[in-house]
């Protein structure tokens, strides 16, 4: 049956006004949370209220945007690694070709197609790295392609639905970030181990070299003699290219461990003598500890070159599935749960770009480890 526009209009709107009079009820502090990330536009911003997180989240204010999600329903799937759920992925072919997150795909793939109601096994055919995409063949005919629209149909203050496996949607949310390229994204990188060694830094995402961004107090960095604007060039005798290399060979180590740092100070070098720390407990800093509340974190948040970012609460096995403006349109795809109130995708119009690299004899030589 066509969905008509009006209809799914007239659905939000009693959504909105569901949530609206729901607001008319919340304690003054709890009224005043308005906006997503940046304060701009979306009304009320309820991702930071315990009140707010349950009426979105509950089943009876989900079951308002079946209609915006029914359509691209169609064309999302579950992929499951080892019979765990993974991520959830869009169909991009008639012939079995699914789009989704290639962070987590170890072991034995299989996709869930919805109308089907049938498991595939599925063979990882094509990976873009830069953001985290994965390309998947099953053997199957007759399957549902995903219809793109340009990310501008879901500008500030937008609502979207991220589409799941059920007539509701995973998530709903408001678009907090319109789509932007990130400055010096190099391709997704994974949270450090809780256990590694911990320096105690911010790093900013330039190079060559780690440049340090942020000390934080008492830590080991701050003990060693770093400063804000230094450059580590080489830890215990190797070369650190970017941030992502230091990242991995601090992780190495543990804690308690001495490491001798190379640093660029200006148009000095010197070498630094470091006991590692050890990570805080929930995370590297109380910002990451903070953002760890709102809802279990994707293991890849940085690094993404060009983002959309809304407040949706999508868990990290959801990724992967697309997110949908007020009429239905598929305007990106989730790739990473990345903070509190922060869910990144993918503009379709990137993902349009990339995709044709991506299919088999046309992209790079596949790895799993994006």
């Amino acid at each position: 049956m066509t969905r008509s526009p009006v209809g799914l209009r007239l659905r939000w709107c009693a959504a909105l006004a569901a949530l609206f009079t729901f607001a008319l009820f919340l304690p003054p502090a709890a009224q005043a949370q308005r906006g997503g990330k940046g304060g701009r536009g979306g009304g009320f911003n309820f991702g930071g209220s315990t009140n707010g997180v349950e009426v979105r989240a509950g089943a009876k204010f989900k079951a308002l945007f079946r209609d915006v999600v029914a359509g691209p329903a169609r064309s999302t799937v579950r992929v499951q690694a080892d019979g765990k759920d993974t991520a959830l992925g869009v169909v991009v072919s008639e012939d079995g070709y699914i789009l989704t997150q290639a962070s987590d795909l170890d072991g034995k793939l299989t996709v869930k197609v919805r109308d089907a109601e049938q498991t595939y096994p599925a063979r990882l055919v094509g990976v873009q790295k830069a953001y985290n995409l994965a390309l998947l063949k099953v053997e199957a005919k007759g399957l549902t392609p995903v219809r793109w629209k340009d990310s501008t149909a879901a500008p500030v203050g937008s609502w979207v639905a991220s589409v799941g496996m059920k007539a509701e949607p995973a998530a709903v949310g408001v678009v907090s970030v319109a789509t932007r390229k990130v400055p010096g994204a190099k391709g997704p990188r994974q949270a450090p181990p809780a256990n590694g060694g911990f320096l105690g830094i911010g790093l900013a995402d330039e190079g060559p070299g780690a440049v340090v961004g942020e000390v934080q107090g008492n830590s080991a960095a701050s003990k060693a003699g770093l400063k804000v604007n230094d450059v580590i060039v080489a830890v215990g005798g190797k070369e650190v290219a970017d941030a992502e290399a230091l990242v991995r060979a601090i992780s190495r180590r543990k804690p308690g461990e001495k490491v001798v740092l190379k640093v660029r100070r200006g148009e000095e070098e010197m070498e630094l003598k470091v006991t590692l720390g050890k990570r805080p407990a929930g995370g590297a800093n109380r910002g990451d500890f903070q953002n760890s509340l709102g809802s279990k974190l994707s293991k890849v948040r940085s690094g993404i070159p060009t983002i959309l970012q809304h407040d949706g609460v999508v868990l990290p096995e959801d990724c992967g599935g697309p997110l949908v403006d007020l009429d239905g349109n598929v305007v990106g795809l989730n790739i990473s749960r990345a903070g509190r109130t922060e869910t990144w995708a993918i503009p379709s119009e990137v993902i349009r770009s990339l995709l044709p690299g991506m299919m088999p004899g046309k992209q790079t030589p596949v790895s799993k480890q994006p």
